[in-house]
């Protein structure tokens, strides 16, 4: 065995050796790995870096090894560089060209609508979308990673595991998938959703990932879509018209119910791609396929046409035909759709509206009356002849106008359409008298507006009918006002009566005082005398006697007032009248009676009038009369009270002639008159008493307090001075007024002069 020379052991025993191997073998393995892995760039760069590194160590150890004169390892040094420095710049390449990518897939995973994901076999996030991160609520897509959808839902994340289970196991997609979802902000919608599996470079799945889209808007249109094709075959099997749609080929692409059954047809779908000659006779379907060219050529623009058929039960039929050109979007001409209606019954029923409106037309022509009809809208839908009579206008000229139209007078066609709207509102008839003129005359005419309803009950018009009343509306004016003046004319004659009789009771009753008084004087005189010898010889501790005979004396004088009143009352004597200040005989009467007023605990309240012009009166006879009424209102307060005096000035406007009056002057409308008044505040006098105030002996005061004479000789008194008593109630029900009215003397020619 030949034993090896002193280099080769010197070089097995070099320490350096086994290093020089070793990067011998990592250079070839760098290489090795650069040709197996050309789809793993990451792998091939680091397998390049080390294979380089190894090579270029390598190749230096051996030439420190060799000395400077080891041309060899210098050629496989730069050998080797040159392959490093090749496959460096592969790599390079191929690492933009990986940067490229990532960010192409960068940029869909961002911009991308839909959400996107990949899941490991677990189910768990590995990488998710902004957009998949915003619909799970989620601040980043990064928040995602790690979590399932158990994280975010309940029975949807059973559904989507056991999807993608399924997927794992088989290898196959889902695609197309919609599902009904409750998103995380509380809404509901659908998804469309596409799973597929996550392969390896060796094809190994190694788990899930897949594409959702939100495409509630989209199914909602398709459901709308859905409901309202439903909804127009329901519409158009329900027509009883006859409804079809015919492509060029006049093939039928739609059609009716109605029409399946015209043609013996059991199911509409049996006639679809037909032609029309396959169901009908030459004389039906005759002159539609030129109406269908003419309509396709864009000739014409819709076809109606009338015509006659004889039905299965051999009567004859009248049909219209309708039909118009099919547009598609592109506004082409694709086809033509079209209706046949039967009209036979409406053209019947029309017929016998049109024989009806004649035969209603000639009745209320040759009525007397004038008959009219309206729409709502107030325009004329019917009139008659005498309506024509009464404007002078023609049937044409009127109907489908408004009064506005037809009548000059803008005021007159308000107050009627007011009229019309009032009937419709009130959905009842409304009755008056009107007045028109017919060739400048004014007529009257009693009218009755109607509203007029259709079937369903609604007020579709408003009809009128106006009849002349002219000649009864003045006779009937005429009976009125004869009517009014034989009342007035009564009512005088019943007030001339009542005052003749009350003027001869007045006469009567003075012829009777005057007797009485004359015949009760003297014996009054001669008691009188007689009690004063009698009361001298009565003792004077007789108390009892003195009192009588005072009774007596306080009897004669009572009974002479009364004789004085009964005088006074049937005097005839002329007054002495003379003008004076009319507030001065009202303070000349308080004068008389105050200290009694006072006593009786009554107020005084003077309204005395001012510049009030003097009244021709009897002084002491007015201030008699002023007293009477003072007394009779403080005797009708028992507990006291107040007494107002009022004076003032007016001319009278409630006053006519007084038959009754037996004096040349009296109170005249116009007059410029005074007028005294005194108001209580008592009882008021009783209805059923203000007649009898004046009638002489008539009291309401307790016997022995009045005589019943004071009123009766106060008017007379009055009556005298040419004026007027009056007693009635206050208006505001607080009391008694007693009012003299007396005319106002006339101011002197200077005073008159000056104010004019």
């Amino acid at each position: 065995m030949d034993e090896p020379d002193a280099d080769t052991v010197a070089d097995r025993d070099d320490p350096s050796r086994s290093f020089r191997m070793a990067l011998a073998f990592c250079g070839l393995l760098g290489i090795g790995i650069l040709a197996t892995m050309p789809d793993h760039p990451a792998v091939r760069v680091a397998a390049a870096s080390v294979g380089a590194l190894s090579i270029v160590t390598l190749s230096w150890n051996l030439r420190r090894k060799a000395g400077v004169t080891s041309r060899e390892a210098e050629i496989l040094a730069e050998k080797l560089v040159e392959d490093v420095d090749e496959l460096q710049t592969k790599l390079a390449i191929e690492r933009d060209e990986r940067m490229v990518i990532e960010r192409y897939f960068d940029a869909l995973m961002e911009h991308v609508p839909s959400s996107l994901y990949f899941k490991d076999l677990d189910s768990r996030f590995l990488r998710t979308n902004q957009k998949m991160a915003e619909w799970f609520r989620c601040g980043h897509p990064g928040d995602m990673v790690g979590k399932s959808d158990h994280d975010f839902f309940g029975k949807h994340a059973d559904d989507a595991l056991k999807d993608e289970r399924e997927i794992i196991r088989t290898g196959l997609p889902i695609v197309g998938k919609i599902e009904f979802e409750e998103f995380q902000d509380g809404k509901q919608g659908w998804v469309l959703t596409n799973k597929m599996p996550f392969r390896d470079q060796g094809g190994k799945i190694i788990g899930t990932f897949g594409m959702s889209s939100d495409v509630t808007e989209l199914m909602e249109t398709r459901n709308t879509l859905e409901r309202e094709r439903n909804m127009l075959r329901s519409l158009i099997d329900s027509f009883p018209d006859r409804i079809f749609v015919r492509d060029p080929g006049r093939h039928y692409v739609l059609v009716n119910r109605p029409l399946a059954e015209w043609a013996g047809v059991s199911d509409p779908s049996e006639m679809v791609g037909r032609k029309p000659e396959e169901f009908f006779p030459q004389r039906v379907t005759g002159r539609g396929s030129q109406e269908d060219l003419d309509l396709l050529a864009g000739e014409r623009e819709m076809v109606i046409r009338e015509w006659l058929m004889v039905d299965a039960n051999n009567e004859e039929r009248t049909v219209v035909t309708t039909k118009v050109p099919w547009f598609d979007h592109d506004g082409r001409c694709v086809g033509i759709v079209g209706m046949d209606r039967d009209v036979t019954e409406e053209r019947r029923a029309r017929a016998e509206l049109a024989k009806m409106q004649k035969r209603l037309q000639e009745v209320v022509d040759n009525s007397p009356a004038v008959v009219y009809m309206k729409s709502r809208e107030g325009r004329y839908l019917m009139v008659n002849r005498g309506f024509e009579e009464m404007f002078g206008l023609q049937r044409s000229d009127v109907l489908s106008r408004s009064d506005e139209d037809i009548l000059s007078d803008k005021e007159a066609a308000d107050a009627f359409r007011g009229r019309d709207l009032e009937v419709i509102e009130q959905a009842a008839p409304l009755r008056l008298d009107e007045r028109f003129y017919v060739d400048g005359e004014a007529r009257w005419y009693s009218t009755v507006r109607f509203p007029l309803r259709d079937d369903r009950g609604e007020i579709y018009a408003v009809g009128g009918i106006s009849t002349d009343v002219t000649d009864r509306r003045e006779a009937e004016d005429a009976m009125r006002r004869l009517n009014k003046d034989l009342v007035k004319a009564n009512d005088d004659l019943q007030r001339a009566q009542e005052q003749l009789i009350q003027a001869e009771k007045m006469e009567s009753i003075g012829r009777l005082a005057s007797g009485v008084a004359h015949e009760v004087k003297n014996p009054l005189a001669m008691i009188g005398m007689g009690l004063e010898l009698l009361a001298r010889k009565i003792p004077d501790e007789d108390e009892t006697a003195k009192e009588t005979i005072e009774r007596m004396k306080r009897g004669i004088e009572r009974a002479k007032r009364i004789v004085k009143g009964l005088v006074d009352f049937s005097s005839a004597r002329q007054f002495k009248l003379e003008p004076v200040p009319v507030n001065q005989v009202v303070r000349d009467a308080l004068s008389l009676v105050e200290y009694q007023l006072k006593r009786e605990n009554v107020t005084v309240v003077e309204e005395l009038g001012e510049d009030l012009p003097q009244v021709e009166v009897d002084l002491p006879k007015l201030e008699q009369v002023l007293v009477n009424l003072i007394i009779n209102a403080q005797q009708a307060m028992e507990s006291g009270g107040s007494i107002t005096l009022r004076t003032y000035a007016t001319r009278l406007s409630d006053v006519k002639r007084d038959q009754g009056l037996r004096t040349s002057r009296h109170l005249r409308m116009n007059d410029h008159v005074v007028c005294i008044e005194v108001a209580d505040t008592g009882p008021g006098i009783p209805v059923e008493n203000l007649k009898k105030l004046y009638d002489p002996f008539f009291t309401t005061k307790p016997t022995g307090v009045g005589t019943g004479l004071g009123l009766a000789v106060s008017r007379k008194i009055v009556e005298l001075h040419q004026g007027r008593l009056e007693l009635l109630n206050r208006e505001d029900g607080q009391g008694a007024l007693a009012r003299i009215t007396l005319n106002a003397c006339r101011p002197a020619p200077e005073a008159a002069a000056a104010d004019s």
